[in-house]
């Protein structure tokens, strides 16, 4: 497991390099969702702009806004389209980390956000102070405070991962609304100070 960690936390810095920036895709009720990247333009813009399926029969036609690596999380009914016009699927992960953790976090000291259409594969947990968490860590969000994982054991110096079969709830958390997710100690922190990373796909 500490091995497992270890591999994870080296590869997260690639990821976030690799990985698209989180951007609102237009509201869609679909429940599924691809990351597709632009082809590059010929002395053209590479970064952030505006697409639009313009073959959709929908009133407005579907728009994206892509991030700066020219990715944009795409629904399925248009992901033909884009297709078509020479787009690549992209990375389907992402990576949102918050570092130096010494209480239980809110909507408004959180930083880690899972974006609209994501969902938590794995969340890493590294204890950096040399003191244990009392009862363990409680990963959730407004609506609950354990959704994705419940008293999970952290001691000193641990580098902790948690994985898929071991969530407690890792679907989406509103279409298509980002989720701010929250650390709490089920006890207390006991001066231990914690580096949370969330790992997350699209669906």
């Amino acid at each position: 497991m500490k091995r497992l960690a270890q591999l994870l936390l080296a590869s997260i810095a690639a990821l976030a390099a690799l990985a698209p920036i989180p951007l609102n895709a237009a509201a869609s009720l679909q429940v599924t969702h691809v990351v597709l990247c632009s082809p590059d333009i010929a002395g053209g813009v590479q970064g952030p702009r505006r697409v639009v399926n313009t073959a959709s029969t929908a009133s407005p036609q579907p728009a994206y806004q892509l991030n700066a690596q020219g990715c944009a999380v795409i629904a399925t009914p248009d992901v033909g389209f884009f297709l078509s016009q020479g787009f690549t699927v992209g990375t389907n992960e992402g990576v949102s980390q918050q570092n130096a953790i010494t209480a239980n976090t809110t909507g408004t000291t959180s930083q880690i956000v899972l974006p609209a259409y994501g969902f938590v594969k794995y969340i890493i947990i590294e204890e950096t102070a040399g003191n244990a968490v009392t009862g363990g860590i409680n990963v959730g969000d407004s609506g609950s405070a354990t959704r994705f994982t419940s008293a999970t054991a952290v001691g000193a110096n641990a580098n902790v991962v948690v994985v898929p079969t071991n969530l407690t709830g890792s679907s989406n958390t509103g279409i298509p609304t980002a989720d701010t997710i929250l650390i709490a100690a089920q006890t207390a922190f006991n001066s231990a100070s914690l580096n949370v990373t969330v790992i997350f796909g699209y669906f």
